[in-house]
């Protein structure tokens, strides 16, 4: 082969350059490789290919390119483009309008000298309230359509959407309806006693007709659909997304059972959908308010068939209960959602400790009377947040360093045991720790 020839070869129009710089877990500045920008680098090489680009387009692994606080980001070339990224989407985006088409993507582009991420509105939906039908005592199903009339964002089974009410609060509730129909969401909403303001906000002033802002559907709480069995245990309010996992596991034939529970017939919500839907796979448990003349858990959950899976949603008492008999169960195997926060729950004592904000350069102290989100809101930084008691994920933020008191409900034991991840407004660090978190 002729010089010519390897030259030709080895000529590309486009080289990217992805930092998937590594440093050690705990250092102050973070880097990309803790953000996740290998397994994002890996993916847009592969895109790259999908897309047959390879001939016209080097994608380069890159070391630290000095953007530590905005990663993981990227340049290319020849325009010297500079990009941060956070997911598979912002690289589609990159590879298809830049790449591809020649345009650039304003919202991931960084300016020279640019030091911070520029804060970014958190996507809103407007929905209007089509139907209100009370489902049984204190529990109403508010149908929710789009306000223009346009399909709704999709969700998968054990989606939740947070509501915001006038007065300035955020409730979540899960998604109760089949995530196959893209023009109305379906909510159960049950009155709280005593109530924080939310559920008895919009019992009282959410009407047909009315309008209401809401997120985009999040899901703390998916079905594993490479199970070979799933078990469904709901107490309560907790039905509302089962309802959701039936239809899609009913569409897909897959092996399942529902048992339900409930003081009795009058309480019980959803219980004409959770019928048709389950069918002869669901058990109805009344146990006249004591729970110990409930649903048979020792039982149910003695002996898991092969890659069977537990999905439990309802009062801390039921989750802690499912939780405590599938201890033997295979690691991964044990879902839970939960809506309250157990009165006995908080047993740990808070210590002082101390948070670096990896992407601000800033090092904060943790006093016991505080929470991390109280302690970075008051510096001026604002983190979403709804629940506050470790149930939603709302303020789920990366741990880039330090070790963690876990404290949620969110995170799985194997979550936890990865250690990446954290519930700011009710986890924390043990005394004189420092977690170097990724804001």
């Amino acid at each position: 082969m002729s010089k010519n020839q390897l030259t030709s070869k080895r000529h590309y129009d486009i080289h990217v350059f992805c930092c998937i710089n590594e440093r050690k877990s705990d250092h102050p500045r973070g880097s990309c490789s803790a953000r996740g920008a290998g397994e994002l680098q890996a993916y847009m090489k592969v895109r790259g290919k999908e897309l047959k680009l390879g001939k016209r387009v080097r994608i380069n692994k890159s070391g630290c390119l000095d953007r530590c606080e905005l990663g993981p980001v990227m340049v290319i070339y020849p325009e010297g483009i500079w990009y941060h990224y956070q997911s598979r989407e912002d690289i589609d985006e990159i590879l298809e309008h830049h790449v591809i088409g020649g345009k650039l993507v304003q919202r991931l582009m960084l300016q020279p000298g640019q030091s911070a991420l520029t804060p970014v509105e958190p996507q809103r939906i407007e929905l209007q309230v089509q139907k209100v039908k009370e489902s049984c005592n204190d529990v109403c199903r508010y149908d929710l359509v789009s306000s223009d009339g346009q399909d709704l964002p999709s969700f998968t089974p054990g989606a939740h959407i947070d509501l915001f009410t006038e007065l300035g609060l955020r409730r979540s509730y899960s998604l109760a309806g089949d995530p196959a129909v893209r023009n109305c969401y379906v909510l159960g909403i049950r009155r709280e006693k005593p109530s924080r303001g939310g559920s008895e906000w919009l019992l009282d002033h959410l009407s047909v007709g009315d309008h209401v802002s809401a997120s985009l559907p999040a899901n703390n709480f998916p079905l594993d659909q490479q199970a070979n069995h799933h078990t469904l245990i709901a107490g309560g309010i907790g039905i509302t997304p089962m309802i959701a996992m039936g239809h899609l596991l009913m569409r897909e034939r897959a092996s399942c059972h529902l048992h339900f529970c409930a003081p009795d017939e009058r309480s019980v919500p959803f219980l004409d959908e959770a019928r048709d839907i389950f069918d002869d796979k669901l058990t109805l448990h009344f146990d006249g308010g004591d729970p110990t003349q409930g649903i048979d858990l020792p039982s149910v959950l003695k002996d898991p068939s092969l890659n069977e899976h537990v999905y439990v949603c309802g009062p801390p008492g039921l989750v802690a209960s499912v939780r405590a008999q599938a201890s033997h169960w295979p690691p991964g195997s044990v879902h839970w959602e939960q809506f309250s926060v157990a009165p006995t729950a908080q047993t740990k004592s808070n210590e002082a400790f101390s948070v670096w904000l990896s992407r601000q350069q800033v090092r904060l102290d943790v006093p016991p009377d505080q929470s991390i989100l109280d302690v970075v809101r008051g510096a001026g930084i604002e983190v979403e947040s709804s629940c506050e008691d470790g149930l939603c994920g709302c303020c789920r933020t990366r741990l880039l360093g330090g070790v963690p008191e876990h404290r949620d409900m969110v995170l799985t034991d194997s979550d936890k045991a990865i250690g990446d991840e954290m519930m700011i407004c009710i986890s924390r660090g043990k005394a004189g720790e420092t977690l170097v978190l990724d804001l």
